[in-house]
């Protein structure tokens, strides 16, 4: 509201220094002997006075237009209206010229008649041009107005689909983590502690820093260390490398969207009956270039429909926070991989 305030203030400031400029070359012509400071004096007074007219008539005629009611619901009727206001305008603004700016203004009486035609031809065009303005500087506000309101739920359809998607994902995490965990206590693994220790350390990531629009890269890979290190106490046949070359460690990232490619290769590149299982995990971060490939034996039998709904969620987690990344998937009888590549600088 008070926004829209300031704009018609602008609006109603920026037109009238417009008229006193055309006011004072028309006095210029038309009062040559005077100084220009007086004719400025005259301009500035006489556009002044007219706003006690345009004013009114310019928002009655807005509302008209606008503002649809019982009786002026057609066209017609509102032509008609506008009109009628606009003709009122009209003989005010004529009164306003003979009676108030040539006798107290100009300090002369006016060489016509107080309804002449001309004169009334000029209050007309005087009118309707502010009324023209007017109304295309409204419909300019209206339509930014719309658009920014069209952005902001835009906005928080998007944050609301995010949300959710991450909502989808995690809970995988932390069931496979106490499958892990239930394992272990089995054979009374004295690693089951461990284990625990780390598990408390990543869910407070996932709570805590997940909820954030971002966090520093070297956060994202600490948790991935740590989810590969619950997985290798499990699986002691399992290879796993993971290299990283950061050049800004404080470089913000959203948080886990680079740790559900691991865990998806853990989860549908990991079998207990194979003993070369292996997965290779490479980051670098150069110039605000992001370059992730991550390459993952596969089952025997993988589950491909559970595959593509992790991946699904993944790709439109980054379609929504990253719109320009390049995300490249290969896969044969015997690998998976993926290779992610995202400018910071160009989101």
């Amino acid at each position: 509201m008070k926004d829209k305030i300031l704009y018609h203030l602008i609006f109603w400031v920026l037109y009238t220094l417009l008229e006193i400029y055309l006011d004072f070359a028309w006095l210029k012509y038309q009062f040559p002997k005077i100084s220009d400071l007086q004719r400025f004096w005259y301009a500035m007074n006489g556009e002044l006075g007219y706003l006690v007219v345009k004013i009114p008539v310019v928002y009655i005629c807005l509302y008209f237009v606008d503002h649809p009611s019982h009786y002026f619901n057609f066209f017609i009727k509102k032509f008609v209206a506008v009109l009628f206001v606009i003709l009122c305008g009209v003989m005010l603004h004529r009164i306003y010229v003979h009676d108030i700016i040539y006798p107290f203004i100009y300090n002369q009486v006016e060489g016509e008649a107080r309804f002449v035609s001309i004169g009334l031809f000029n209050g007309f065009m005087d009118l309707l041009f502010v009324i023209a303005l007017a109304f295309g500087a409204e419909k300019s506000l209206q339509k930014i107005e719309i658009k920014n309101q069209l952005s902001e739920i835009t906005n928080q359809k998007l944050d609301a689909e995010l949300r959710l998607l991450k909502t989808q994902i995690n809970p995988h995490f932390l069931f496979n983590t106490l499958n892990n965990i239930y394992g272990l206590s089995l054979i009374k693994s004295d690693q089951t502690s461990e284990i625990i220790l780390k598990l408390a350390k990543i869910m407070r990531y996932n709570i805590f820093d997940s909820a954030k629009n971002e966090v520093p890269i070297d956060k994202e890979i600490e948790n991935i260390q740590d989810f590969i290190d619950i997985h290798k106490i499990r699986h002691h046949s399992l290879t796993v490398e993971f290299s990283h070359e950061v050049d800004n460690k404080l470089q913000g990232i959203s948080p886990l969207i680079l740790l559900h490619f691991v865990e998806n290769a853990f989860k549908h590149g990991v079998s207990e009956s194979r003993f070369d299982s292996f997965i290779k995990i490479y980051l670098s971060v150069q110039n605000n270039i992001l370059f992730y490939s991550v390459l993952n034996s596969k089952e025997e039998n993988p589950n491909k429909e559970s595959t593509k709904i992790g991946l699904k969620n993944i790709k439109r987690q980054l379609e929504l926070l990253y719109p320009n990344h390049n995300l490249q998937i290969h896969e044969n009888e015997k690998f998976f991989e993926i290779k992610l590549k995202i400018c910071f600088n160009n989101k």
